[in-house]
């Protein structure tokens, strides 16, 4: 078939899609639309100008005549070749294995080794901390509504599906040619997430759905021969010669394992310990911290809609935004529009903040990530040092809360102009707000990032600086502060041979789909390496 790819296709809000975007097609090629058979690819909104449009791509069955290499020489970047998608599975290699592959951790990279493990014949033992998805469901809405205490292993960090399960449902990455993404996307469709999210440049599922596939992905890899352990702390890696030969499970339970794929999620704290304990090299690495702020969603939608705002045909509107004002970095990060500000944590005596989303994002408010970088010269060089600083901060939110989750909060024009002056804030964070300064609970090097960023915030979204726009302190965990430091060619770590660190609490992705990419291919070293144990 002689199929070519258009990228940038632009069609009006206002126009029949499906004839418009033959149009944009048949103009781009110089041929009659009429005739052309368009398959959409992505289509995403671009509001950078005053009115909205679809920015799309297409794939167009040219007719056979057609000379493609001279289109696609003419088009230059604006066209391509469509690439197939390769399977999840390979050709084995041929060494024994002695012992299970284990896999711990059943967030998307853990679940997705996992699928891919099975997919391939060799029947994986998943194990996880928490409990099963609608358990740990039903467990954070009670703790939300005050009924229950903290569960330090199911929690919003901790259980199947991971951090990732609550956060903002991107299913989307900064890896834009990693041939594996459609795979992902598909995947997710047939454990029943909707079909939209194949064409949706910028695909969300909330954790309403999110909780729903990742229990048919379960269901899916132990039809292909897979095992799930929940409530099964990695308490210890066995390691012998320099090999990784087994795991224990709740300090009591030994399992003897060929391979380990180590994806604990970026909070496993006590695994680091342990990890440190047992001369694995791991190292400090730079991560983000910072504030998360809240906005009435209509603020956002307007600053970046105009009068598509109320439009039924859009999502909320979203932002990406990085600024570099007084050589300091800030951006957003975890943007979630009608999404809901939540306490994500797992240490009794610690705040962090995260944001969520269900998938009609409804809440009526937009929230996100306000972070800034340190490094391990800003924090310190051990291994630990970046844990300790989150923990620090982590610890100040929760005192300045009062004690009982409830989280500081300010709104962004009074810590601006250094007011502190106590009023009533609306929003969605569960657990309550407690007026505060937060000025005196950050770090100097955010509070100057956000002091010089955030009036560049507002020049690029209108009234971004609102006294209904809420900062709340402290979010501390939009990345992992250590490294489990792996061979990029064998995906091994550098001295225990057999224990694949992968995903981001190994240091190694940032969000659900680039966790799930590192899992994917750690899984896939495994399988080219070794025979299916019998």
């Amino acid at each position: 078939m002689n199929l070519i790819r258009l990228y940038n296709l632009n069609v009006s809000l206002d126009d029949d899609f499906d004839r418009a975007l033959k149009r944009a097609a048949g103009k781009r090629l110089g041929l009659d639309a009429s005739k052309l058979n368009v398959r959409l690819v992505k289509r995403g909104v671009d509001a950078r100008e005053r009115t909205p449009r679809y920015s799309c791509t297409g794939d167009v069955e040219l007719p056979e005549s057609t000379d493609r290499d001279r289109l696609l020489r003419d088009l230059g970047s604006n066209a391509g070749v469509p690439e197939s998608t390769p399977p999840f599975t390979a050709p084995t290699g041929n060494r024994p294995q002695k012992g299970r592959v284990v896999v711990v951790g059943s967030g998307p990279a853990g679940g997705f080794a996992a699928y891919v493990l099975a997919l391939n014949g060799f029947k994986p033992l998943l194990i996880e901390r928490g409990k099963p998805a609608l358990e740990r469901l039903r467990q954070i809405g009670r703790w939300n509504a005050g009924v229950v205490e903290l569960d330090p292993e199911n929690n919003a960090l901790f259980g199947e599906g991971g951090a990732g399960s609550f956060s903002d449902g991107k299913l989307y990455t900064s890896s834009k040619r990693d041939p594996y993404i459609p795979r992902i996307l598909q995947t997710f469709v047939e454990c029943g997430a909707p079909e939209r999210i194949l064409t949706d440049a910028s695909p969300h599922v909330g954790t309403d759905i999110l909780s729903r596939v990742v229990v048919r992905m379960r269901e899916k890899i132990i039809e292909h021969g897979g095992e799930f352990r929940f409530n099964a702390k990695l308490t210890d890696v066995i390691i012998n010669d320099g090999r990784v030969v087994g795991v224990k499970i709740n300090d009591t339970e030994r399992i003897d394992a060929s391979s380990v794929i180590l994806a604990p999620g970026h909070s496993a704290r006590d695994t680091y310990n342990m990890l440190l304990a047992r001369k694995v090299n791991i190292e400090a690495k730079p991560f983000q911290l910072g504030v998360r702020i809240e906005h009435p969603q209509d603020i956002i939608d307007k600053a970046q809609l105009g009068r598509y705002a109320r439009d039924k045909r859009l999502a909320p509107a979203s932002y990406d935004v990085a600024c570099h004002a007084g050589g300091l970095d800030l951006y957003s990060f975890c943007m979630c529009p009608g999404g809901i500000t939540m306490a994500a944590v797992n240490e009794p005596g610690c705040l962090n903040t995260n944001g969520m989303s269900f998938s009609p994002r409804s809440s009526g408010y937009a929230n996100s990530a306000l972070v800034t970088t340190f490094g391990p010269d800003e924090f310190g060089l051990k291994p630990l040092d970046g844990v300790e600083f989150q923990r620090r901060y982590e610890r100040a939110a929760f005192e300045a809360g009062g004690g009982d989750y409830s989280t500081p909060a300010q709104p962004v024009t009074h810590y601006l102009r250094g007011l502190h002056s106590p009023r009533s804030m609306r929003g969605t964070y569960a657990r309550g707000r407690k007026y505060a300064g937060l000025e005196q609970m950050l770090p100097e090097k955010l509070n100057k990032a956000l002091r010089a960023n955030l009036p560049e915030f507002d020049k690029r979204i209108r009234g971004y600086l609102t006294e209904s726009a809420i900062l709340h302190a402290i979010e501390a965990r939009a990345s992992s502060p250590v490294r489990i430091v792996r061979n990029p060619k064998t995906r091994e770590s550098t001295n225990v041979t057999g224990l694949y660190p992968a995903g981001e609490g190994a240091g190694y992705a940032g969000g659900i789909m680039s966790a799930a990419l590192d899992g994917i291919h750690s899984a896939l070293a495994i399988v080219t390496k070794y025979a299916r144990a019998r």
